[in-house]
């Protein structure tokens, strides 16, 4: 059998394939994949107005502002020798601006400031709220990543409040000692002149926290264990009670699967 079309709807399809066609989406497809010779080839061949050819770009350039890279938006404009006209465009540098924050954000402050810098934005923009506020959100990325001495740099940098930090670096340590993290915990209060007794509140905190949802007392133990000093925060009438009651749920266990109670707990 011959599926082949009769040359007359060959010739139909082909015609309208011809009549669908937009040389002015084609340049913006070219645009998207890095293909600027050919949009260039495209615009010519079909004698696109630079006029229109430069609103294509521009319009395309600040849709996908945030899918590229700065460097990727600045080769499409240095290409089609647009790079200064959008440097003083207000729309454009509001976008640099929000790259900027995003990298701060982000605990990037190196990247921020190539941003700033390759985009001709205004230094000042850094001492702004919003580029405060975006570097307090980076401080907590920074210590999360136990980068202490970038999250000082920061601080400083960006006139950020003791209070600030303190609270930041608090919540970080709740988060490791969630983790089990007790060493790592212990280091950031030091370094950050945190109480010791602060240290011991959240794990007499996650203690009670794991006590309600279940954990078994070797998981328990096996975190308070890692505490290297006071821990008379079990004798507390909360834990106590909480721990009895979980002791004497396990003697009403079969004895085989009874957990072993740590000697933490009898102590106590």
């Amino acid at each position: 059998m011959n599926f082949e079309q009769p040359p007359e709807e060959q010739l139909n399809k082909e015609g309208a394939e011809q009549e669908n066609y937009d040389p002015k989406e084609e340049i913006i497809t070219k645009l998207d994949k890095g293909f600027l010779d050919s949009a260039e080839d495209i615009a010519e061949k079909n004698n696109i107005d630079k006029g229109i050819l430069e609103m294509l770009i521009g319009e395309n350039v600040l849709d996908k502002f945030g899918e590229r890279n700065h460097k990727d938006t600045l080769n499409i404009l240095e290409h089609f020798n647009l790079k200064e006209k959008f440097l003083n465009n207000k729309e454009f540098i509001k976008l640099g601006k929000e790259r900027v924050e995003l990298k701060l954000s982000q605990g990037n402050i190196d990247k921020a400031n190539e941003v700033l810098e390759d985009l001709g934005i205004d230094k000042e923009f850094l001492k702004s709220e919003e580029a405060k506020k975006a570097a307090e959100t980076g401080i907590k990325n920074i210590l999360a990543s136990d980068k202490t001495d970038e999250a000082i740099e920061a601080q400083k940098m960006f006139n950020i409040d003791d209070s600030f930090m303190k609270s930041a670096v608090k919540d970080e340590i709740k988060v490791r000692l969630r983790d089990d993290l007790v060493t790592g915990a212990v280091s950031l209060q030091k370094k950050f002149g945190i109480t010791p007794e602060f240290i011991n509140d959240t794990v007499k905190e996650e203690v009670l926290t794991r006590l309600s949802s279940g954990k078994s007392l070797n998981n328990i133990a096996n975190l308070v264990s890692k505490l290297d000093g006071d821990v008379t925060f079990l004798n507390d009438p909360k834990i106590k009670e909480a721990v009895k009651a979980r002791i004497d749920e396990m003697m009403e266990m079969e004895a085989s699967g009874r957990e072993k109670i740590p000697e933490i707990f009898n102590k106590n």
